[in-house]
């Protein structure tokens, strides 16, 4: 069953239907044993309500946990540890998403990660990461139930299955390695690093409300109704882009987890159940991204032409901004400062050279006052190697009209 992957339909806004429906169609119960440790691990970006599809919907948590009652297990443990750096973040998040009551109803244990023991996790064979710290509950769990949330992602187009893991870095671990890692073909490989320390043994992706466009933390919603559950992360994920109409080569973090051997680039054995996938299509509202992310070319190649030509400018809506210093407090290359007034209508400094336009401001930023657009033409006007390249093409030029003039 591990090429399997189950799609259903929430009906009637009936989410627990759909989650059991989709988990008996992979026969999941097969996982399942009396005494279990089991660990819930939802996507806790940032501190808003269920209706902004930020986070895992607490229906859908709601359903898991239930389901996983029916097994007797001898303990459940909702865990993760959102985006930001400060501590009490996290349990911001908890309460604002309404994940905590969703908990408390069902009597369930919820804390972040950061507040537990922690030990450095080894990765085999790395793509980046060798080693790094994350909680001890990640090990002592029998299982690991990823809960993932369908939406688009300024850097990487899609946070679902592979992207959700990231999360079990602690607080300013995830700022740290997008400084550590800054190109987006880096940071993809971080990704597949993490992801192949703790691979949950089942996923059941939020396909209640989405979103698309400015994902991961200001998109639009999209009330898409489908649960969508396999025990292979990768497969999940790609299916998910077939579902929102994204090929699943331009997203680069699946690439490297092919590269790890975590799952086939072609799954020709591939078993959908349930809904075909023809009949929950949706295509979503994608976020440009660099061109050169999955281009066949050397990696520093493509980083330093992406780095120039192909990176984000930030766009501060100076309406929407409250200057909270949300954003020059988790920019993890202080790339960002506050104004030299701090009154209504300035906006944060942004230094363009450090930035690395690693999303994390657009992320954290509560009134999403903050946006990133691409403008290759302009970016390339900044660089000694633009006028470099147009100077030479204007020697070629002049040298084919004389010769074309010498010809003729």
């Amino acid at each position: 069953m591990k090429n399997t992957v189950a799609i259903t339909r929430i009906l009637d806004d009936d989410v627990e239907q759909a989650v059991f429906k989709a988990l008996d169609h992979l026969e999941a119960s097969k996982l399942m044993k009396d005494g279990m440790f089991v660990l819930l691990k939802p996507n806790m970006l940032s501190a808003k309500p269920p209706e902004r599809a930020v986070t895992t919907h607490p229906k859908v948590l709601e359903a898991v946990i239930h389901w996983v009652k029916k097994f007797n297990p001898r303990r459940i443990v909702v865990a993760d540890s959102s985006a930001g750096i400060s501590r009490g973040t996290t349990e911001k998040v908890f309460k604002e998403s309404g994940l905590q009551a969703a908990c408390e109803s069902e009597n369930v244990e919820f804390t972040p990660f950061e507040s537990t023991s922690r030990e450095i996790y080894h990765v085999e064979n790395p793509l980046v990461i060798e080693e790094f710290p994350a909680s001890t509950l990640l090990k002592e769990a029998d299982l690991i139930i990823n809960l993932p949330k369908i939406k688009t992602h300024g850097l990487t187009k899609l946070t679902c299955s592979i992207k959700n893991m990231f999360g079990t870095l602690l607080l300013g671990q995830k700022p740290k390695t997008h400084a550590a890692y800054p190109g987006i073909r880096q940071f993809s490989d971080a990704l597949a690093d993490v992801y192949s320390v703790f691979q949950p043994a089942l996923t059941i992706v939020d396909g209640y409300f989405c979103q698309e466009g400015r994902g991961p933390a200001a998109g639009d919603v999209v009330k898409l109704d489908i649960i969508v559950s396999g025990l292979n992360g990768l497969l999940v994920d790609q299916v998910i882009c077939n579902i929102i109409g994204l090929d699943p080569s331009k997203v680069h973090h699946l690439s490297s987890c092919i590269e790890k051997g975590l799952g086939p680039a072609n799954p020709e054995g591939l078993e959908l159940l349930g809904e075909p996938i023809e009949s929950v299509k949706r295509d979503f509202k994608i976020p440009r991204g660099s061109p050169l992310a999955g281009a066949p070319i050397p990696r520093f190649i493509a980083n330093f032409v992406a780095n120039r030509l192909f990176k984000a400018k930030i766009k501060f809506d100076d309406e929407a901004c409250k200057l909270c210093g949300t954003c020059w407090k988790n920019c993890p290359v202080e790339a960002i400062s506050p104004p030299d007034e701090m009154v209504k209508g300035n906006i944060p400094r942004w230094d363009s050279k450090k930035c690395i336009a690693c999303y994390c401001c657009a992320e954290t930023c509560p009134y999403e006052a903050i946006e990133f657009a691409m403008h290759p033409i302009r970016n390339a006007a900044t660089t000694w190697e633009f006028y470099l390249i147009l100077a030479a093409g204007i020697v070629i030029l002049v040298l084919l009209i004389k010769l074309i003039k010498f010809i003729t």
